[in-house]
């Protein structure tokens, strides 16, 4: 049996008139009303048409978008930004009227849009409080019983009665998350809000809508591809006002990224431990290269920006053997066969671990490194990083190769990433491994407090 559905569009487009220059936004509707005045000749009438159209152009922000969301669904809109999830938003929240298609709400809705919206800045946070939930159809009797509980929540203090126009920033989003979730609406709208917050807010925030807003229809617009992985089930991708993907949340973060790092973006990576060495083409035969395991990099695995491409890659232990297993402190070597077809006077390599949900749990890059960042000459050449496992959970994990251009650690160009080419299995049967990974202790010891002198 299908879920009832809480969010529905069709075909949903968003056009803004776009002026060729400011005195075009009076002659512009002027000539189109001449250009249907029934007793001027008709070369007249469509010369008048003509140039009234050639006064504006429509951009449309959103085009032919249609998705669906079931009542009680986490759903994640990403993309980069322009790409119109700001705009979808207003029109599912009803502040914004599309140009064209359909959409369906069935539920009350709480949106968190942009910061401040639907509060006075001029009455207190409590009185804020009793005009949002007035809105919402609540009687003053129903938020005084709920008004404790939003406090408590927004953890504010005795600023909750001072005037909005008085909070920091964060003060404000705690406040209207606060309004929004104690509320306890049908659906929760929330765009980019939470990043306002600090990091315990947020966690806070987000451990409040997976346990505690059960039954509640989410849409969640975020940067923070983590929080969607986390917190939604689906995801839509929207690229220039379309949907480009539309899947599970753990589908759609691949395909962003992917889309993202062919439009030459870089994501950052974490840190650990990375010898490299950039061998020249005449070692090539002097090494038994045909019996590593060699896997062939497919083109939809690879993305970026392509002046150096991954062809294959091969992954093995300190002994060049294959890797089914690994543990802790286990030394992994990754060679990647390399073209780099114009040459690069700074270069380097890195690359990423990434969960069965593609959770990024650690990476590094050669920066890190003496001598990390290397010319490459036009042609093939082999790159070889090694690094230890960590400790990290026992389960499934892939591992993906890069290579950038550029100085930064970070901020650099991404020129191919080879993506999951190669799957560990990782156990742990020495040792529990607590939360993501373990954290070793670096000493421990235990005093009498009766044998401290008072």
């Amino acid at each position: 049996m299908n879920s009832p559905v809480a969010i529905r569009t069709n075909s949903l487009s968003k056009a803004y008139t776009v002026w060729s220059s400011p005195a075009a936004r009076l002659h512009g509707p002027l000539l189109g009303r001449l250009g249907q005045l029934p007793f001027l000749p008709s070369a007249a009438r469509d010369l008048c048409e003509r140039m009234s159209h050639q006064a504006f152009r429509n951009f449309y922000a959103l085009r032919e978008v249609s998705i669906e969301v079931c009542k009680g669904e986490s759903i994640g809109i990403i993309g980069r930004n322009g790409s119109g999830k700001s705009t979808l938003l207003q029109i599912l929240a009803g502040t914004l009227r599309p140009t064209d298609g359909e959409v369906a709400v069935d539920g009350s809705v709480a949106a968190l849009l942009e910061l401040g919206s639907g509060f006075d800045a001029e009455f207190t946070g409590r009185e804020n409080v009793y005009l949002n939930a007035a809105i919402r159809g609540m009687s003053r009797r129903q938020t005084d019983a709920k008004f404790s509980e939003i406090a408590e929540f927004a953890e504010i203090g005795d600023f909750i009665d001072q005037p909005i126009k008085t909070y920091s920033s964060g003060m404000v989003v705690r406040l209207a998350f606060a309004v929004s979730a104690c509320l306890q609406p049908e659906i929760l709208i929330v765009d980019e809000a939470l990043s306002v917050g600090d990091i315990f807010f947020q966690q806070k925030c987000m451990r409040h809508m997976e346990q505690g807003m059960h039954g509640v229809t989410k849409v969640l617009v975020t940067h923070d591809l983590q929080a969607v992985l986390t917190a939604t089930n689906r995801a839509y991708v929207l690229n220039q006002g379309e949907v480009v993907f539309g899947g599970s949340s753990k589908d759609a973060v691949e395909f962003y990224i992917r889309m993202a790092h062919n439009a030459q973006s870089g994501g950052p990576t974490a840190a650990a431990p990375t010898p490299v060495s950039a061998l020249p083409k005449a070692d090539l035969d002097r090494r038994s290269l045909a019996d590593l395991p060699w896997r062939e990099v497919q083109a939809a695995e690879r993305s970026g920006a392509g002046d150096i491409r991954i062809d294959r890659v091969a992954v093995t232990d300190a002994a060049d053997l294959p890797i089914g297993t690994v543990q802790a402190g286990d030394r992994i070597v990754v060679r990647s066969w390399v073209t780099c077809l114009v040459p690069k006077a700074h270069v380097l390599a890195g690359y990423i671990l990434t969960d069965r949900l593609g959770t990024w749990i650690c990476g590094e890059n050669t920066c890190s490194v003496s001598d990390g960042v290397f010319p490459l000459a036009a042609g093939e050449h082999l790159i070889q990083l090694e690094f230890d496992w960590p400790e990290i959970q026992p389960g499934e994990y892939t591992i993906t190769p890069g290579i950038g251009e550029g100085t930064q650690p970070l901020r650099h160009v991404i020129q191919c990433w080879a993506h999951h080419v190669a799957k560990f299995t990782a156990i742990s049967p020495q040792k529990a491994v607590h939360c993501l990974f373990n954290n070793p202790l670096k000493e421990f010891r235990v005093r009498s407090l009766d044998r401290v002198g008072r």
